[in-house]
């Protein structure tokens, strides 16, 4: 292998994994707002194969409802690829239910369940969340 072919080699695999580092990051930092009413929600969104494929199918409005006065939930129009399934349920926690294929939000925290996928955690206007009525429409954007 000559001198330049190795310095070329070198170059590419840096300028790669540079790259590839950067989009982890931008992965890393990625949050979505919901909008409904002229209130929103900031979600700080994981970095997983489940999180990924919900960012795929945003823009997105979906009609919201109440779940067992803890949580909110949407169903999506297909199920997600499912990452790594978590029982614990938290308040601030973004999920995704994988039996049902739905969304939950969780504002308040209680028990356990097997089948959720954390897609990510509220970074402000959790309490927006107890606002959001049966039926309503809220948008779910990624922020820019």
């Amino acid at each position: 292998m000559g001198v330049l072919t190795f310095f070329l080699l070198v170059n590419t695999l840096i300028f790669c994994s540079t790259n590839s580092n950067n989009k982890e990051k931008n992965m890393k930092e990625t949050r979505i707002k919901m909008s409904f009413e002229k209130k929103e929600v900031i979600i700080k969104i994981f970095n997983n194969k489940t999180s990924k494929d919900f960012l795929s199918q945003l823009p997105k409005t979906l009609e919201f409802e109440d779940f067992a006065r803890a949580e909110k939930i949407a169903y999506l129009d297909r199920k997600l690829t499912i990452d790594k399934i978590s029982s614990a349920k938290e308040t601030s926690d973004f999920c995704y239910y994988a039996p049902w294929g739905n969304l939950a939000i969780f504002y308040k925290g209680y028990g356990t369940d097997s089948g959720l996928v954390k897609l990510g955690l509220i970074e402000s206007g959790k309490e927006n969340l107890i606002k959001i009525k049966d039926g309503d429409k809220v948008t779910l954007e990624i922020i820019k």
